[in-house]
């Protein structure tokens, strides 16, 4: 079965590369399942907010402004870059993108092919 997938078109060029690389990937794993698109959709839209925010805090050169009634306050993209990169690892940990959530899945796959080999020794024997 030969699947396509496309990254949506609100995504900007750095965050549909990062769908496509990560999509080809779970595609070849024959990781992919239907419904994994909105999913990674999300996880790139975050991407995309939270580099988007990174780049407006190192323009911006100071991480408050002062109010008109003379209170500090944090600019508002630290908040959206911070909200913006918890979402990104919430989403890798489901897609199983870092090492050690990869190591866990292969562990699990280890586990559950031990499990399916006890069971049928079991049935075998009765």
């Amino acid at each position: 079965m030969d699947i396509q997938t496309k990254a949506p078109s609100f995504l900007k060029a750095e965050a549909k590369k990062r769908f496509d690389e990560i999509s080809k990937m779970l595609i070849d794993d024959n990781k992919w399942k239907s419904g994994d698109e909105i999913a990674l959709a999300a996880l790139c839209a975050s991407y995309q907010h939270w580099i988007e925010a990174e780049k407006a805090i190192k323009k911006n050169g100071d991480l408050c402004f002062t109010t008109e009634t003379g209170y500090r306050q944090q600019i508002p993209e630290i908040s959206i870059a911070n909200n913006a990169m918890k979402n990104m690892l919430s989403f890798i940990k489901e897609f199983a993108l870092t090492p050690r959530e990869r190591s866990k899945l292969k562990e699990l796959i280890l586990k559950e092919d031990e499990d399916s080999d006890t069971e049928m020794e079991e049935m075998i024997q009765k």
